[in-house]
């Protein structure tokens, strides 16, 4: 029978050898991820652009004064973050999936001005060599950035605010470790994930998110802030 400090030995040999692979591993994956970044992930799959055209287009057709036949509409914006959530599992090894993004959620502050936000939740899970996939994560991240009109000059302007990016405001919850004992790894593998979605935030979801509020005109934005306040006045106040 093997002796037991010689089995906590044998954990803690594990545990720091497996530590040391994927703190080594996550340096290499951040490297290839940037570089993907750089070069642009729709030079990876061309569908990136072709969805992000869609979306644009989809997006001006709310600002259409056209009455059109109500129909099933496809979830543009789900496809493209989940397109380049794929092509970022391919980069880097995290798989990120069953991507799920409602919409895109205007809050209007002033007439001219209005909160915007899109609420994106997936599963995460984390590989190690040799050790195979070692902790599945629920992630939920929430890009959020302003938008306003500017009406000082005779050609009024759409102005889009920062987009968020703070790590911290990364959700990630461990929903199963293949590890139990090794608490150092799962730590590691969550704080990889933690890195590789800030980048992608920061790198891919942010530019993206600006460029289709800017590709707006300010009729179309001014439409939207409307149409935000209308909602908001026809809450019940007990929702409020």
């Amino acid at each position: 029978m093997v002796q037991l400090w010689k089995l906590v030995l044998l954990c803690g040999l594990l545990a720091g050898t497996s530590a040391s692979l994927l703190d080594i591993r996550g340096n290499d994956v951040l490297r290839r991820l940037i570089s993907g970044l750089e070069r642009g992930l729709d030079t990876f799959d061309s569908t990136i652009e072709i969805i992000f055209q869609n979306l644009k287009t989809e997006l001006e057709s709310r600002c259409s004064d056209e009455v059109v036949e109500q129909q099933e509409t496809e979830n543009f914006l789900e496809q493209l973050i989940s397109r380049i959530f794929q092509v970022v599992s391919r980069l880097t090894g995290v798989r990120i999936r069953n991507v799920q993004v409602p919409d895109i959620t205007f809050e209007a502050t002033s007439e001219n001005s209005a909160n915007v936000s899109i609420p994106i939740t997936a599963d995460v899970t984390v590989s190690l060599p040799f050790l195979g996939e070692i902790v599945d994560l629920d992630l939920n991240v929430d890009l959020q950035t302003t938008v306003s009109i500017e009406t000082d000059t005779d050609d009024p302007q759409v102005v889009v605010g920062e987009c968020t990016n703070n790590p911290e405001s990364i959700s990630l919850t461990v929903l199963h470790s293949r590890f139990g004992l090794l608490n150092d790894v799962v730590d590691i593998g969550v704080n990889l994930a933690r890195r590789v979605v800030s980048s992608v935030v920061e790198g891919e979801l942010c530019p993206r998110f600006r460029e289709l509020l800017e590709s707006l005109d300010a009729e179309c934005v001014e439409k939207l802030i409307g149409e935000s306040q209308d909602t908001t006045q026809q809450e019940p106040e007990g929702r409020r």
